[in-house]
């Protein structure tokens, strides 16, 4: 561990707003409201005065016009030192926006970029507007949980040799189930041929602040991390941290690409948000998060004798990995019916919202805001749906046999910018088996692509996705809200490409 030379106790976008709201500036400039002078009265009723008086522009408005007080600077260096960076800045364009920022830093138009293959729609969207070819790295594929995890070294090491001119590797760790990679073998290898590691670690921020859960991405040799602190740490929706560490990546580039994307208005109250949540953990973290993962413990053992589930745990993990405690997987097809049907009808009757439902599993996130109150309703209303369903006094939609995840394939037949800009046409998802896919299609949660543009659509594509829509998924992206259709590449556009 790094010794630290700044008192972490020092918050300076919060200082700074505390010092606007005690003695308010006469403004004739952004935002128009004015700290809060004129809000529509519905508005003010919903969601207080206060909010809009934390409303204000970084220059003259958190500090003075040329940022002399280096109130946001400030902030970023004791954010580096408590994530063990060397550089760090807060985004309020989430995550999306971090991982945009981090691939312009390393990449530029025609490169090759390794994504791991269940990367969130961000990364393929990136690869797509900046004309990268996204080279995708098989992950490691759970047929018994029906699960993606991380990718292993020896497939990066495959992958690395068979595209040598990659400019840098991106891994999900941990996933969105709470799995990681073995970070220090992959960084190792990404490593041995002088190319950066870069971490999608949106929910593994609070790592580096409390020794139960797993290691941070950062020490263990990534390069770059990216955390969303609005998914688990108590900041504001949209929050993000892009860190980097090392000498591999241009931290002068990674400053400029972060310059490029992020707003000129970025949101006061959001950035103040990411101060307080940083200050807390490295105050508090331990504690905070030995209350969290008691609470998720709790939660399993409430869970495991209900009839029909299992619970996902360390003796399922593939070797090297780490589970984060706080994510508590739930298979529930022994019940007999989906997760989206169940998800649905906890919501109704029990008003209890999980962080995710697929086909056969809910994913409950016990984060630092979760109440024991929260944990005994999801045990209770899960139970009192599975009772039901097993007595045969509630009916819902069988799961069948739906298709796994491990039928997808990830070919690509056509560059991606050709598929997206090119002659298209829409096509019954029926018949769309080998035909070229010309939009994004992510169910979401997790967000990852099941089809992108120049994708290759292989029947079990369709199946998976059929399956998937009948039963009640949420695809994020369709030009198509039923789900039935989907626009792929006009024939004459792919034979003209090819050719």
């Amino acid at each position: 561990m790094r010794c630290r030379i700044m008192d972490q106790h020092n918050a300076p976008v919060l200082e700074a707003l505390a010092a606007i709201e005690r003695r308010t500036v006469h403004g004739f400039g952004a935002p128009g409201h004015h700290q809060g002078a004129t809000v529509p009265r519905d508005l003010r009723r919903l969601l207080g005065r206060q909010v809009f008086a934390a409303d204000v522009i970084t220059p003259k408005g958190l500090d003075d016009r040329t940022e002399s007080a280096h109130v946001l600077q400030r902030a970023h260096e004791l954010a580096a030192e408590a994530w063990h960076a060397d550089f760090c800045r807060f985004v309020t364009g989430g995550s999306t926006q971090s991982l945009h920022t981090a691939l312009a830093a390393v990449t530029r138009a025609g490169d090759t970029i390794l994504l791991a293959a269940n990367v969130h729609k961000a990364e393929r969207a990136h690869a797509l507007a900046a004309g990268l070819n996204a080279v995708i790295v098989p992950v490691i594929v759970d047929a018994a949980w029906d699960l993606e995890h991380g990718v292993g070294q020896a497939t990066l090491a495959a992958a690395l040799d068979a595209n040598p001119e990659a400019k840098a590797f991106v891994v999900v760790s941990p996933t969105y189930y709470g799995v990681t990679s073995d970070i220090a073998a992959l960084a190792e290898t990404c490593h041995a041929r002088g190319i950066p590691l870069i971490c999608d670690a949106a929910w593994g921020g609070a790592f580096a602040f409390c020794e139960d859960l797993p290691h941070d991405a950062l020490t263990k040799g990534a390069d770059i991390a990216v955390y969303s602190l609005h998914k688990t740490m108590g900041a504001l929706t949209q929050g993000s941290a892009l860190l980097a560490r090392g000498e591999l990546v241009d931290r002068q580039r990674l400053w400029m690409a972060y310059e490029l994307y992020e707003t000129t208005s970025p949101s006061v109250p959001i950035l103040a948000s990411l101060d307080a949540a940083r200050r807390d953990h490295v105050l508090n973290g331990e504690a905070l998060w030995r209350k969290t993962l008691a609470r998720a413990a709790d939660l399993r053992k409430r869970l495991e004798p209900i009839e029909g589930v299992r619970i996902f745990t360390e003796a399922d993990l593939p070797p090297g990995t780490e589970l984060d405690g706080s994510k508590v997987l739930i298979d529930i097809s022994g019940l007999g019916v989906s997760g989206y049907a169940i998800d649905d009808w906890l919501n109704e009757h029990h008003r209890v919202s999980v962080g995710l439902s697929d086909a056969r599993h809910l994913l409950a996130i016990v984060s630092v805001g979760t109440t024991a109150g929260n944990v005994r309703a999801l045990a209770r209303g899960l139970a009192d749906c599975a009772r039901r369903l097993q007595s045969g006094e509630l009916s819902l939609p069988a799961i069948g046999d739906p298709p796994g995840i491990a039928s997808l394939t990830t070919d690509m037949s056509l560059d991606p910018a050709d598929a997206f800009f090119g002659a298209v046409e829409q096509v019954p998802l029926a018949d769309a088996a080998g035909r070229i896919a010309a939009e994004t299609i992510a169910p979401a949660p997790p967000g990852v692509p099941r089809l992108v543009p120049g994708q290759r659509i292989t029947p079990e594509h369709v199946a998976w996705l059929t399956a998937n829509r009948d039963l009640g998924a949420f695809m994020l992206d369709p030009i198509d809200p039923t789900e039935r259709s989907v626009r792929v590449v006009a024939i004459r556009h792919a034979a003209a490409t090819r050719n």
